[in-house]
């Protein structure tokens, strides 16, 4: 077996899997740009898959056991404990429930379970969660050189029919943003699913085509020309934001008492408390939805969508200060807390006509 990934070009149809018996990777291309694809590629030829799991092989040819070709490294997702910020995007989007994930402790992937779509690679705003064979770098490269408008195709479009472009395994493993700012450069991007609603993957591809564009068995991406270029993975979906990529949602009902819960969570800092203001800069907040999970009221909505101005902050909740009933100071919280902690005190039948009174006018209240 190589111990380097494979760089394949290929001009017919071919089923790529079997390459897997040569080498643990492979990037592949079919079409008229070659030369170029494999430039790229050579600068990734040291990509790490030493964490790969081993894939299932059921019989191996004689030959292979003497040579040990029967050995086989998955092409899947690896997860680097070390980058998590603990948002859970992976374990809360992944379609075969193949994440165990214990909040600010572990994550780890149940390799019986994943079905390889590599939707978690996608969604991971901060590459704890990664795809080998789709690496980052890999792809910032193909959008700085690319010679027309990108294209990404599935393994499975290498057998199916002509279509043109770069291999992924599938394409829901790419992240969003990337096609973003390969649209921002030529005006649009394509990604294929060769099978559609007929591939084994196709709950991970719905998923991670929600909102995008389709004709026939492409999504498209689209944008206005704009002089980007993709820098990591959190550099990018900043620009990709500003495109018109999707980004977090906070809605707070009333009832919000600004007690802090959904700041202190939020993995993005993309909350935070200003005064008596509850305020969101969308492009940081990536829809996790940990403050709603966490918010003891229950008032927190999360959901993507486009924003005129992601990059700016804007208040999402106001409330008042509460003040004191006896000479009218401002209280250091808020009218809703105040109203929330004397109707249960009230409840349970105890005192709480301090809630409305300021540290002087309690003392002078209190019996001596």
């Amino acid at each position: 077996m190589s111990d380097k990934p494979s760089i394949v070009i290929v001009e017919g149809r071919e089923d790529l899997s079997r390459r897997l018996s040569r080498a643990p990777l492979y990037f592949a291309y079919r079409g008229p740009h070659g030369e170029w694809f494999r430039t790229v590629a050579e600068k990734h030829l040291d990509t790490d898959w030493s964490s790969l799991p081993p894939a299932e092989v059921k019989a191996a040819a004689r030959r292979e056991l003497i040579t040990g070709g029967f050995i086989r490294l998955r092409d899947t997702v690896v997860v680097d404990q070390a980058k998590c910020i603990w948002c859970g995007m992976c374990a809360k989007s992944c379609p075969a429930t193949a994440f165990e994930y214990v909040e600010r402790r572990s994550i780890r992937v149940m390799y019986d379970r994943c079905v390889d779509c590599g939707l978690c690679n996608a969604l991971c705003p901060v590459e704890a969660v990664k795809m080998p064979s789709l690496p980052d770098g890999f792809l910032a490269e193909l959008i700085k050189t690319a010679p027309g408008p990108l294209k990404f195709i599935c393994d499975y479009a290498f057998q199916d029919g002509d279509e043109e472009g770069v291999r992924v395994k599938c394409i829901a493993a790419i992240p969003k943003q990337y096609l973003y700012i390969a649209a921002a450069k030529y005006g649009e991007a394509r990604a294929h699913c060769s099978r559609g609603e007929r591939c084994p993957l196709w709950p991970a591809v719905e998923r991670w085509g929600a909102g995008l564009a389709r004709e026939g068995r492409d999504f498209v991406v689209r944008a206005e020309k704009a002089p980007l270029q993709p820098g990591d993975r959190w550099q990018t979906r900043m620009l990709a934001a500003a495109l018109g990529m999707p980004v977090g949602r906070v809605e707070v009902a009333e009832g919000c008492t600004l007690c802090g819960a959904c700041v202190n969570v939020c993995p993005t800092d993309a909350l935070s408390i200003k005064g008596f203001e509850l305020r969101l800069t969308p492009a940081l907040c990536i829809a996790c939805g940990v403050c709603a999970e966490k918010c003891p009221e229950r008032v927190v909505r999360v959901a993507e969508a486009r924003e005129d101005k992601p990059y700016e902050s804007r208040a999402i909740f106001r409330d008042s200060p509460a003040k004191c009933s006896s000479c009218g100071k401002p209280l250091p919280y808020t009218e809703t807390m105040a109203r929330k902690l004397a109707e249960r005190l009230k409840e349970r039948g105890l005192p709480h006509e301090h809630i409305y009174l300021c540290e002087e006018c309690r003392l002078s209240s209190s019996p001596v």
